[in-house]
């Protein structure tokens, strides 16, 4: 039902080289295309260039952080529908609410399990499709982008979009 992994095109930003390096080493070697960026601001220009298939941010880095890149993201009809993974060394209840706020797909402690991380892209990417899919099958006309919604509006957006 879904493509490889070998064409599902992660872009990691990390503003710690030698981690972006890591990151994308490991996510080479588990089939995925992985692009890194050392800023959010350089992401989110990579981002809206590519519409990269999923995007994990690191969420603590100057200037524009992960926080602000997943709302950049979500606020720009060709990236909308991009899941966004944040990772962060420090959490917290008042980053989670900023978490939900900016659109976040989920949040990663750092550091983190290579598998823990690749099982978490393959399942915000199969959620994305999925969304994608059933919105698809309720309309013959195709979505450029998916909303990013929680599971819990995706009923109502099914509804929203049924021909009469």
């Amino acid at each position: 039902m879904f493509p490889e992994w070998t064409e599902t095109v992660v872009l990691v930003v990390e503003d710690e080289p030698n981690a972006l390096a890591g990151y994308v080493e490991f996510l080479t070697a588990a089939g995925f295309v992985a692009v890194g960026r050392t800023d959010g601001t350089a992401a989110l220009a990579c981002a809206r260039e590519t519409v990269p298939d999923i995007v994990v941010t690191d969420i603590a880095m100057p200037g524009l952080d992960g926080f602000a890149l997943a709302a950049a993201l979500r606020a720009d009809d060709r990236t909308r529908a991009v899941p966004v993974v944040g990772m962060t060394g420090r959490w917290n209840a008042e980053m989670q609410k900023e978490a939900v706020a900016a659109g976040l797909s989920a949040v990663i402690a750092k550091p983190c399990m290579p598998s823990h991380l690749v099982a978490e892209i393959k399942r915000a990417v199969r959620r994305s499709r999925l969304m994608a899919a059933v919105l698809n099958a309720v309309d013959d006309r195709p979505l450029r982008t998916v909303p990013s919604l929680p599971l819990a509006g995706l009923r109502n957006a099914v509804l929203r979009r049924r021909p009469t």
